[in-house]
């Protein structure tokens, strides 16, 4: 009897020893079933945003004729521009004087006090802070790439500090116009709206295309929208520049920001292929 009832528990442990197996292999089956259909889910995700960013060849090389020429025509139109500005006199370029007069006219608090908040931005330290913060932001949204490009926007910087000795313009002077602060580095382009143009226009590109629609992506666009478009009057009405510095500033920055997307759309692309290809191979394995 003890030797009937031994093999009756030795069959059941075999039974039991069976079924976890079973169940061990389901398991693994569904696991691997599950990656490959994450896989493969991640594949047609990355096909279709290379298929997206790819663009016909016929439009694009109108695109980039179109690009070639206005980008031509606005390189000699800043070659123009410093010319001018290293030749003028005191009273700046035609048209630099009246206009500056007629826009400080306004004496409106409210519009003082929001110019002059938009053009504190770029003075130190908050024209350090606020790069640094947005691109700790973006590496913490996981878009080191988008991280990486805007940190080159700030290289903007130092080709209009170049600009500026070499054209050497004095800013206006306070018995023309009324000048809030007195700074003595050299006027042309404007620095402010330079890096504005660049730096936000970049990152109102970035948050465009990189996050879903929603009323805080549209808001943060609008807000580095309102910065690039006010940049340039607020410099002129504070009496810090001369209408023509921020002609060239918009037209400097306009350069720098063009080739900086073609950079960004062309390294993103290249990075979109590379993980498609890694994610097929792993598909294949699994």
């Amino acid at each position: 009897m003890a030797t009937i009832h031994d093999g009756r528990g030795r069959a059941k442990d075999e039974e039991s020893s069976e079924r976890a197996h079973e169940t061990a292999q389901e398991k693994a089956r569904d696991a691997a079933h599950d990656t490959k259909a994450h896989a493969e889910q991640a594949a047609h995700q990355l096909q279709r945003n290379v298929q997206r960013e790819r663009v016909p060849r016929r439009r694009a090389l109108r695109r980039g004729r179109v690009l070639l020429v206005g980008y031509v025509l606005a390189l000699a139109a800043v070659i123009a521009l410093a010319l001018a500005a290293h030749s003028a006199t005191a009273n700046g370029l035609p048209g630099d004087l009246p206009f500056t007069r007629e826009l400080q006219e306004n004496r409106n608090p409210v519009v003082f006090g929001v110019l002059y908040f938009v053009s504190y931005i770029g003075f130190a330290p908050l024209s350090y802070v606020v790069p640094l913060v947005v691109l700790l932001g973006l590496v913490a949204a996981r878009l080191r790439l988008e991280a990486i490009f805007l940190a080159l926007t700030l290289l903007a910087d130092a080709l209009g500090g170049a600009i500026k000795l070499a054209v050497g313009r004095q800013r206006p002077g306070s018995n023309l116009v009324h000048v809030v602060e007195q700074i003595n580095s050299p006027s042309f382009p404007s620095g402010h709206t330079l890096h504005y143009t660049v730096f936000f226009g970049f990152l109102a590109f970035v948050l465009w295309t990189s996050f879903r629609r929603s009323w805080g992506r549209n808001l943060l666009v609008a807000i580095c929208a309102l910065l690039v478009l006010l940049v340039g009057p607020s410099r002129v009405y504070l009496g810090e520049h001369w209408a023509s510095d921020v002609v060239g500033g918009y037209l400097i920055g306009g350069l720098c920001l063009v080739p900086l997307v073609a950079g960004y759309l062309w390294a993103k692309a290249r990075f979109n292929s590379a993980t498609l290809r890694r994610v097929r191979r792993q598909r294949d394995e699994n």
